[in-house]
Formats: C-alpha cells, structure tokens, sequence
C-alpha cells in the first residue's frame, strides 16, 4: 500500500509526486500525464479536489476550485488565444456568476459579465 509522500511513474510516461493514502492520490500531489497535461493541488481519493492548477499541452489553463475531479466553486480558465472567464464553476461548467474577455491582439475587447447555466450566457447579462 502506497502510504506518506512518494513518486509514481508509469509504463506510459505519466507520473504522479505527492502524497499517498490507502495507495490513491491524497492530500498535495502532481500528476504529469503523457500528453503533457499537468494539475498541481489537492486531491481526494485520486480525484482533484480543492485547490489546483491545471496547465493543459494545448496551452489553455484552468486555476481554481474542484469537487470531485471537476472544476466547482471559483475558478480562472484562460484559454491559449488569450480569452479569460473569472467566476463560478459547477461540475466543471461555467455556472453561476462570471466574467468572459475575448482574448488576443488583432481582436475588438469583447466581455460578457453576467450569469452562465450548463455552460451558456442565461439569465441577467452585459455583453
């Protein structure tokens, strides 16, 4: 049984460095999967839970809250184009309150601030 702080390293290149309980991911760790996808933070019977980073190989970025393996509560994803959304997240969807900026240099500065359901602008909004 994987128990306390140690490394993991897999036949397919992922690895995990962290701390262990009853041999799952638990408690701080890193995960570093083949495609180059990366989270650090918090998990939870080898889910991500609590606080965490996740730095995808596509160069988007997600820093923020997770329940479950999902990002929940606040969060920040910038996606690699530049664009921004800062707000509430639930079951890994724009949920809830947010901020959404149109990111990059030959683009008009587009935002949304308002509420979001499912992942889509519902309800009370400012484009």
């Amino acid at each position: 049984m994987k128990e306390g702080n140690g490394i993991w390293k897999g036949i397919d290149g992922d690895s995990y460095i962290g701390e262990w309980k009853n041999s799952k991911a638990h408690g701080y760790g890193v995960h570093t999967w083949k495609n180059g996808d990366r989270y650090e933070g918090e998990w939870d019977t080898c889910l991500k839970h609590g606080s965490g980073t996740d730095i995808f190989a596509n160069g988007d970025i997600y820093v923020g809250q997770y329940y479950k393996g999902k990002p929940e509560g606040e969060g920040c994803y910038k996606w690699k184009n530049g664009s921004v959304y800062n707000g509430l997240f639930k079951n890994g969807m724009k949920h809830g309150k947010g901020i959404w900026k149109k990111g990059g240099s030959n683009v008009k500065s587009n935002s949304y601030e308002g509420e979001y359901f499912m992942d889509n602008k519902h309800g009370y909004g400012e484009f």
